[in-house]
């Protein structure tokens, strides 16, 4: 009975022992799963986050300008060769209106491009006179540095020009220098008030002092109450360039001369001692102002070439290694983008011009000062004819080859493409260790080799030897 009672004792104790210990065992359980929860939801909560991150918008057709002004590499190589147009489009705070478009197609280098502008109207009177007298001036500064394709630009202002052709200029070697053309679509807004006030004008004709009169001319030739859009191709993102205006209209330009004579019979007349007013040189006019390159280049572009720094020096050969330039050699079928080429082919026009060389003489090579003619031409611009899917290379090959002028590349495989070593027994670090042969084509210095720019018909492609880094020759994207 004891030994029973002893027994029962004995497994009791035992099963709470048992049950003590399965207690803690679900304790210390129930804890690891808790911490293993919470574990998870840390994770969970982590990729959370990273997925709420922002990232880079995809561009769509029509994009605005983000605050900073920059598209970045990232965005332009997801859409890199798309046939497509995309437009940024920005605009300032005193009402002044921009677009962008970029050709898809043609950015086979995708680079950050800043495309924010600040818009000047003011105090551009010594601006016009460089630019032969021009009607109207706009001023735009620009914050960017090498373009990966030339894109097109709509500005507009809100006011009415009575401009009606134009031209985008940028300084070049201290002169305007002409960087594309610009059409002018003026659009003045009716005014009541203004047609009335020209009503009692008329009436008023006869008793109008020669300040009126002069204010006459005003009327003919000061913008007006309205818009006006301006659009152009933009080669160059960096530092200042100005649209200028000039009027051309037959009827227009008769009335303003009319009305100059009419102030200077007044003068006449009354004896007027105070300031005349002046026909301009070219009255109506708006040129170029300047060469645009000693180089002998169309406009001035401002995208890079290639590197044409820091290569290895030629061998005692006279044969350079290394690439720099950026100039290519047979291409493999790729479209530059800026053009897809006709059909059938074409025309271009093609020069070759070691100007640059002149003013850096105490540079050169000795030896090679046979090789620059006196005037820089090693060839005037020259039209040829191209077939369907020809690049700058094949066309250089051809022309120099007929004309016997010595030219020399080498494949470069790092950058899929050839390099232009030399021209006229003239190669890169002849005149000194930022010089080389560049290739524009229509005023802009494309981003990638020769080999790749395949032609279109109508195009300029002008070879310019540099010795600074192409910023003698107006490629200033890496400045």
């Amino acid at each position: 009975m004891h030994k029973t009672i002893g027994k029962r004792v004995l497994l009791s104790l035992f099963l709470v022992l048992v049950m003590a210990f399965l207690s803690a065992c679900g304790g210390s359980g129930g804890k690891e799963k808790d911490s293993t929860a919470a574990d998870t939801g840390k994770t969970a909560q982590t990729s959370q986050e990273k997925e709420s991150d922002p990232e880079e918008e995809p561009l769509a057709d029509v994009n605005p300008i983000p605050e900073d002004g920059i598209i970045t590499k990232d965005q332009f190589a997801a859409v890199a060769g798309e046939e497509r147009d995309i437009s940024f489009v920005g605009e300032t705070d005193d009402g002044i209106k921009y677009t962008w478009v970029y050709h898809a197609a043609q950015i086979q280098n995708p680079e950050d491009q800043n495309l924010k502008i600040r818009f000047d109207r003011e105090d551009l009177e010594d601006i016009k006179k460089q630019a032969n007298n021009a009607n109207d001036a706009l001023k735009m500064t620009m914050y960017g540095k090498g373009l990966i394709c030339p894109p097109t630009l709509t500005v507009e202002i809100p006011e009415a020009w009575q401009s009606d052709m134009g031209m985008l200029l940028k300084e070049q070697n201290d002169k305007l220098a002409k960087m594309s053309d610009v059409t002018i679509l003026s659009q003045p807004s009716e005014d009541k008030e203004s047609d009335a006030d020209k009503k009692d004008s008329a009436d008023k004709e006869a008793a109008e002092t020669t300040t009126e009169e002069n204010s006459g001319i005003d009327s003919l030739t000061k913008p007006k109450k309205g818009t006006t859009s301006l659009t152009m191709t933009v080669l160059s993102l960096d530092g200042a360039c100005y649209v200028v205006g000039g009027i051309t209209d037959p009827d227009k330009l008769a009335a303003i001369n009319h009305q100059m004579q009419s102030v200077a019979s007044a003068n006449a007349n009354q004896g007027y001692d105070g300031e005349t007013v002046e026909a301009p040189e070219d009255e109506g006019s708006v040129s170029q102002s300047g060469d645009s390159s000693s180089s002998g280049q169309s406009g001035s572009g401002n995208s890079k070439s290639g590197d044409v720094a820091n290569k290895d020096k030629k061998s005692s050969s006279g044969k350079k290694s290394g690439s720099s330039s950026g100039s290519s050699d047979k291409s493999s079928g790729g479209n530059s983008g800026s053009n897809s080429g006709s059909s059938s082919g074409g025309t271009c026009t093609i020069s070759i011009n070691c100007s640059t060389i002149l003013n850096n003489m105490d540079n050169l090579t000795a030896g090679k000062e046979d090789f620059v003619p006196s005037d820089g031409w090693i060839l005037k611009a020259t039209q040829v004819s191209f077939s369907e899917g020809e690049s700058v290379h094949d066309v250089l090959q051809r022309v120099c080859k007929e004309k016997g002028i010595h030219m020399e590349s080498a494949f470069t495989p790092a950058y899929d493409s050839a390099y232009v070593e030399g021209i006229n027994q003239l190669y890169e670090f002849d005149c000194g260790e930022l010089s080389g042969w560049m290739y524009n084509v229509n005023g802009w210095f494309p981003n990638y080799g020769c080999s790749k720019y395949t032609l279109s018909d109508g195009d300029v492609i002008n070879w310019v030897y540099t010795c600074d880094l192409g910023k003698d020759v107006g490629d200033n994207s890496m400045y």
